[in-house]
C-alpha cells in the first residue's frame, strides 16, 4: 500500500471522508455496514473484469466495469472511477487492447481505496 495516503493536513487521496460519512448520515455503524458490504463484493467484481479482459468478452467488460464504477462512486471519483470508465469505454469500443494495462493499474488503485476506507472506519467507527 503506498504510504502517501494522507498529506499532513489529513487530506485523503482517493476519498472525500465528510461526504462519505455524509452518504450514511453521520451514522458510524450504518457507514461500517456500507464499507464492509462494499468490500465485500470487490473481489468478485474484480474477477469479474479480470476474466471479461482475459476472455476478450468486450460486452462483458462494458456492462461489469459500468455497474462497479456506480459503486465505486459513493465512495471516489477519483482514479479507480476514471478507470472503470476507460474499462467501460474500452469494452463499448471493442478495444481491448490496453484494457489489462488499466486492470493492473485498477487493482492498485483498489488496494488503495479499500485502505482509504479501513483508516476511515478505524477513525470515525471508534
Amino acid at each position: 500500500m503506498n504510504t502517501n495516503t494522507t498529506s499532513n493536513t489529513g487530506q485523503w487521496r482517493l476519498i472525500d471522508g465528510d461526504r462519505i460519512l455524509d452518504m450514511a448520515m453521520g451514522d458510524t455503524e450504518f457507514l461500517a455496514e456500507l464499507i464492509e458490504l462494499f468490500m465485500s463484493t470487490v473481489p468478485e467484481q474484480m474477477c469479474e473484469i479480470g476474466l471479461a479482459i482475459e476472455r476478450k468478452q468486450a460486452e462483458t467488460l462494458a456492462t461489469t466495469a459500468h455497474g462497479f464504477k456506480g459503486t465505486v462512486a459513493n465512495y471516489t471519483r477519483e482514479e479507480p472511477y476514471r478507470l472503470l470508465q476507460s474499462l467501460e469505454d474500452d469494452g463499448k469500443s471493442n478495444q481491448l487492447q490496453d484494457a489489462s494495462i488499466s486492470y493492473a493499474a485498477l487493482e492498485n488503485e483498489m488496494q488503495e481505496l479499500i485502505g482509504e476506507l479501513n483508516m476511515l472506519m478505524a477513525q470515525v467507527c471508534r
